[in-house]
Formats: structure tokens, C-alpha cells, sequence
């Protein structure tokens, strides 16, 4: 419930703003408390649905009639309309959608059968883009509302409190197999977290500023792949569309490889559904994103893999592709994906490094060992990189010793010492007691 309160706290300050949707707004916070979070999904779909409403009557001069929630979105998506609601909204929209349309229908059989049930992540992640679409929705729309009670509620109506912006994260723990070995599998290497806790980082002009050029846009989405420390794609591949890059650069700090464990899928899924609200007409760049949102949300989409590798030029999403492999537990397949993607860019570290952890466990430590110099050729600041390659090493120095070959065993020891030491000077904890002073 902790998690959950500054959301509700968040949603009751900005209710006195918005007229009749207030008796949802208030229905909501109340079931939230209750946690009640199949009701928060389907009233937050309530809401969203009355600004569509209000927006088509005031802004397109249309009467909405019986339209229903997926129209009204789609109307707000076409070229025509195009800049009425910003981009980062409307994928907002679309996660709010997506969740209210999953909780307010029954996919069940026999009536003893499970129906569906909600957590407080499914409820987190529609009230963080709930609070976003109302928040732009006041700004935008709306004056200040009268000193006076809410509904329901003991609240008063107070002066506009802006949302907290979130604080970097830490870094994800890495996993560790049996044994104790430090295994980190990496897809990409979030340098600096864009979004934490209740923060957004969303593509918005400034007020009166002419929206972004497509060349504006390509640089944020190119400045993306280096957060996650990996090539964008060739440039046959990549999206074009001012449109679908606005999408790329709102969900890129949603997929963070360091978002924090307990958020990550709340995030991946909200970045799906607004990938996926886009329709069906990405380039090999956009279904390499569906991917990346799908594996993280736990749920890998094979398919849109697929779409992604047909750039057969594109070293990330062959690299994105072994994590998907390994997921569905083929490993050969993943090996496969990570050489081609180690060859196709030589300054592209994480397949080299992903090829020494997995030949680590085979084990088969001579292309381990192999594998993660390369990687630390590539990336030689990289302090796992180094470290998994002591470990290597030292398990070289095992099997010399196995077989009474003293003097290579000697000298595996002294690289695995050489490796952990370089990992020690670059900040990694574990490699202190292995370095001595």
C-alpha cells in the first residue's frame, strides 16, 4: 500500500479539477485505498474516457455520440488531428486503455473457472499514466478550481502541486548461479536512469516551441542506444516517422536495464502498450523495441523478434535476440545470435561479454576466457567485464592443476590476479578480496 499512496495522493490533488469525472476520480482513490485494483483499472478507463469525450466536444467540435474508448483514441491518432494531444499522452492513453479493457471484461469460461485478477503493479502503472494524462489534460485545459470540498472526501482543493521527479535508481543486483559465480547478463547498460519512482522523462515542447524535426527526434533515440551501451541500427532500418520516433524517445527510459527490480515490469508494460498502440507498421527498429518491452515484461514476443531481425544488419537486435533464445532456453540458438552480432560491429562489447558467460557455465573456459578478452578490447572500463574474466581464468588454473600442469596453472593464476585487480581499480566490489594489496 506504501507504493501505492503517492499515486493516490497524487490523483486526489488534481481531482477538484475535473468537473463531473470527479466522482470516479474520488471512487478510484477509495478502491485503491481498498485495494480494490480491478475497480482502480476500470475507473481510471472511466475517466479517460469522459476527457475524450470533453476534447471531442471542445476541441473538434464533434458530438461523440456512443463512441466508444478505442474510437475516441484513434480519432485523436489521425494525421489529421495530429498535435491536439502530445505524443507521450497519447501512449499514456494507451496504457490506461489496455489495463481498463483487461479488467473490465470477463475472459473466462464456466463460471468456476479463475477470472481475472489485478495486482498493485497493474494498478501502479495505470495510475502513474493517469496521473500524467490529467495532469497535461489541467495545464492544457483547465482553470483553477474554487477552495471547496471534493465529494467523498475530506480533501480541499488545493493549489496545483507539480509530481515529484523521480531519483536516479541503483543499479540492479547481478544474478548469481549456483555456486556463488557472478553471472550478469546483459542486454544494455543504462549509463545514467532517465525515469525512477513517479517521475516521467516525456518528449514535450516548450510552450509555443514548433514541435521537433524528425533529425531532432532520430538524435534522442540515437542517444537512447547509448544509454543502453549498443549500436542503433543501420539506417536502411531505422524508423523515420516523426510520429514513431515521439513514441521511441517517450517509453526509451521505461526499459532501462536498471530500472529497479520491482518496477521494471510495471514499466515494461506500460512501454508495450504504447508501442503497440502505434499499430502494426513499425520498421525493424520500432518491433525491436516491442521485443525489448515484451522480454523485460516477462513474456518475450517471439514474433516481433522475428520482424526485428529481418534488418539482418543489426547488431542489437541479433544480441536481443540470444536473450530471447535463452528465455525460451536454447542456448545453441543464442550462441549463434551473439557471434553474428559480435561480427557485425567489433566495438560492441555485450555479445562478446554474453559469449564468455554462457561458454563460462558450458563450461568450456578456452572460449570463455577468449570470448571476454574481446570484450574488455572492446570495452576495457567496464568492471564485470573484467572480473568475470578472473574468474575464467582462475577456473583455467583449476584444470592445469587437474591435470599436474603446474607451471600453466601458475600462469592462469596470474591472469586471473591481473583481471581482478583491473576490476578492483574500477570500482567492483567482489574483486577486493581477490586483489591483494
Amino acid at each position: 500500500m506504501t507504493e501505492l499512496e503517492p499515486l493516490l495522493n497524487r490523483i486526489e490533488q488534481l481531482t477538484p479539477y475535473f468537473g463531473r469525472a470527479q466522482d470516479d476520480l474520488v471512487a478510484l482513490v477509495t478502491r485503491g485505498r481498498n485495494r480494490d485494483y480491478k475497480g482502480v483499472l476500470q475507473n481510471a478507463r472511466l475517466v479517460l474516457e469522459m476527457l475524450l469525450r470533453s476534447l471531442l466536444t471542445t476541441e473538434l467540435k464533434q458530438t461523440p455520440g456512443k463512441a466508444t474508448l478505442d474510437e475516441l483514441i484513434n480519432k485523436f491518432r489521425q494525421q489529421a488531428h495530429a498535435g491536439l494531444i502530445p505524443t507521450h499522452v497519447l501512449a499514456h492513453m494507451g496504457t490506461v486503455q489496455a489495463w481498463g479493457n483487461l479488467s473490465a471484461h470477463d475472459h473466462a469460461g464456466d463460471l468456476q473457472d479463475a477470472g481475472v485478477k489485478v495486482d498493485l503493479q497493474e494498478a501502479m502503472t495505470s495510475l502513474n499514466s493517469l496521473g500524467v494524462i490529467l495532469t497535461w489534460y489541467r495545464e492544457r485545459h483547465l482553470q483553477e478550481p474554487a477552495i471547496t470540498p471534493v465529494p467523498g472526501s475530506s480533501m480541499m482543493a488545493a493549489p496545483p502541486v507539480k509530481a515529484p521527479v523521480g531519483t536516479p535508481s541503483k543499479p540492479v543486483p547481478a544474478v548469481r548461479p549456483p555456486g556463488g559465480k557472478r553471472l550478469a547478463w546483459v542486454g544494455g547498460v543504462a549509463l545514467v536512469v532517465l525515469a525512477a519512482g513517479l517521475g516521467v522523462v516525456a518528449y514535450r515542447p516548450a510552450p509555443g516551441a514548433s514541435s521537433p524535426s524528425a533529425s531532432s527526434l532520430r538524435g534522442r533515440v540515437d542517444a537512447l542506444y547509448a544509454e543502453h551501451a549498443e549500436p542503433p541500427p543501420p539506417v536502411e532500418c531505422q524508423e523515420m516517422d516523426p510520429r514513431a520516433l515521439g513514441v521511441l524517445v517517450e517509453i526509451g527510459p521505461k526499459l532501462l536495464e536498471r530500472i529497479p527490480a520491482d518496477k521494471r515490469v510495471g514499466e515494461a508494460l506500460a512501454a508495450l502498450a504504447a508501442l503497440r498502440a502505434q499499430g502494426a507498421h513499425w520498421s525493424p527498429e520500432g518491433w525491436f523495441h516491442v521485443a525489448r518491452a515484451s522480454l523485460l515484461a516477462g513474456n518475450p514476443d517471439a514474433e516481433a523478434m522475428n520482424k526485428a531481425l529481418l534488418c539482418t544488419s543489426f547488431a542489437a537486435a541479433e544480441n536481443l535476440a540470444a536473450r530471447v533464445s535463452v528465455a525460451h532456453g536454447n542456448v545453441k540458438e543464442a550462441v549463434e545470435h551473439l557471434t553474428r552480432a559480435a561480427e557485425l560491429n567489433p566495438r560492441f562489447w555485450q555479445p562478446r561479454y554474453n559469449l564468455g558467460l554462457i561458454y563460462s557455465r558450458v563450461p568450456r573456459m578456452d572460449q570463455a576466457v577468449l570470448w571476454l578478452k574481446r570484450a574488455a578490447e572492446s570495452a576495457p572500463e567496464i568492471a564485470d567485464i573484467h572480473f568475470a574474466l578472473g574468474n575464467a581464468h582462475a577456473a583455467r588454473a583449476k584444470e592445469s592443476q587437474a591435470a599436474n600442469r603446474e607451471a600453466q596453472a601458475l600462469e592462469e593464476q596470474k591472469h586471473a590476479r591481473a583481471a581482478w585487480c583491473r576490476a578492483k581499480e574500477l570500482g567492483h566490489a567482489e574483486a577486493t578480496g581477490l586483489c591483494p594489496p
